[in-house]
């Protein structure tokens, strides 16, 4: 009997000591795992909307179908050099009539724009429109009179630029077929001379300078198209992509009406070649930093066929920026660039901010 009532006792006190944790555990397994799904699910949607607060070529996503997002956007350049680089086509000093003798040579551009970006189904629709200021100064020795003398000349104008127009296709989505395969979208574009063209500026001739432009020309003056494709895939927490494009540009007859008037023959800028590899890193949902190396090869402008002197372009600059995601339908993002060799700028700033509807 005693010996019943000690088994008795120990199965009640082991079914007691046991019964607490089945409890828990069980109280546990269900909230908490439901819980956690769904937070887990709000990080990924966060994420999403943080990354489509980015462009395609940062490694960002396309916007959901009927998504609208109005992009204001504001970029500056610091250029040392005579040659011009900005946003994919390439402002040739070269063929400008006369000779320019520059010792120091300051240019800086301010670009105030809109992007304006519609999404579709696995696509997206992007129009670009941008509006260039430019003030330059430039130093160099005096002549005649003002011999042995450092002179300085500035200038500056305004005026809107090449509108471009772009199609994203989101073609390979990442994991498919197998776990390494990335995100694919293609792109293509165009591009309409709405810019100031680099052949009808006025001119005058500055003593030491000789025939200079007064006005800057904020487009190629021809058509262009485009191609790309950008990989991406994610390696948590971080974002690695790789930014391939070809720029194309049309050939077009230059002749200017004027006393007397001018024929500049037949004008084909050099087409473009550009990749960038790059990496983005979540801090959190809402911030992240990006790193990408970017390099623009642009070959030699034509004249009746003849390639120009001194026109080709090597384009090479570190970009640092961070993105951050203020509320659902709104987000800053801003990126600094570093000018790795001497056709590039020296140092640019973008800043933008993507408003969603």
């Amino acid at each position: 009997m005693q010996r019943n009532f000690s088994a008795s006792v120990c199965l009640i006190v082991l079914h007691l000591a046991v019964l607490p944790y089945s409890v828990h555990g069980a109280a546990d397994n269900s909230p908490s795992g439901t819980v956690g799904e769904e937070r887990k699910a709000e990080k990924q949607a966060e994420r999403q909307t943080h990354r489509q607060s980015m462009s395609v070529e940062q490694g960002g996503a396309l916007l959901p179908s009927w998504r609208f997002v109005v992009e204001p956007f504001f970029e500056y350049d610091h250029v040392t050099s005579q040659n011009v680089s900005i946003s994919g086509f390439t402002i040739f000093e070269a063929i400008l009539i006369g000779q320019v003798q520059v010792q120091k040579l300051k240019r800086d551009i301010f670009i105030p724009g809109v992007n304006l970006r519609l999404g579709l189904k696995n696509a997206e629709l992007n129009v670009r429109i941008p509006y260039y200021i430019r003030t330059d100064q430039a130093v160099f020795p005096g002549s005649g009179q003002q011999s042995g003398r450092v002179l300085e000349q500035n200038f500056s104008d305004k005026g809107i630029g090449d509108i471009e127009l772009y199609l994203y296709y989101h073609l390979l989505k990442e994991g498919t077929w197998a776990p390494w395969v990335p995100d694919a979208i293609v792109r293509a574009g165009l591009k309409f001379p709405t810019g100031i063209d680099p052949y009808g500026l006025n001119r005058t001739n500055i003593p030491g300078l000789g025939l200079v432009p007064t006005e800057f020309p904020t487009g190629t003056g021809c058509y262009g198209t485009s191609v790309g494709v950008t990989f991406i895939k994610s390696v948590e927490p971080a974002v690695v992509f790789l930014n391939l494009a070809y720029f194309y540009n049309f050939a077009r007859d230059v002749g200017i009406d004027g006393t007397p008037p001018t024929d500049f023959g037949t004008i084909k800028i050099g087409n473009t070649i550009e990749y960038s590899i790059g990496l983005i890193f979540a801090i959190q949902e809402r911030l992240s930093i990006n790193f990408a190396l970017d390099q623009r090869i642009t070959g030699k402008t034509k004249q009746n066929g003849n390639a120009l002197p001194d026109t080709n372009i090597n384009a090479v600059s570190l970009n640092i920026g961070a993105t951050y995601t203020v509320s659902k339908n709104f987000a800053v993002d801003m990126t600094v660039g570093i000018g790795l060799s001497p056709d590039a700028p020296g140092v640019s700033v973008l800043t933008r901010f993507p408003i969603s509807f």
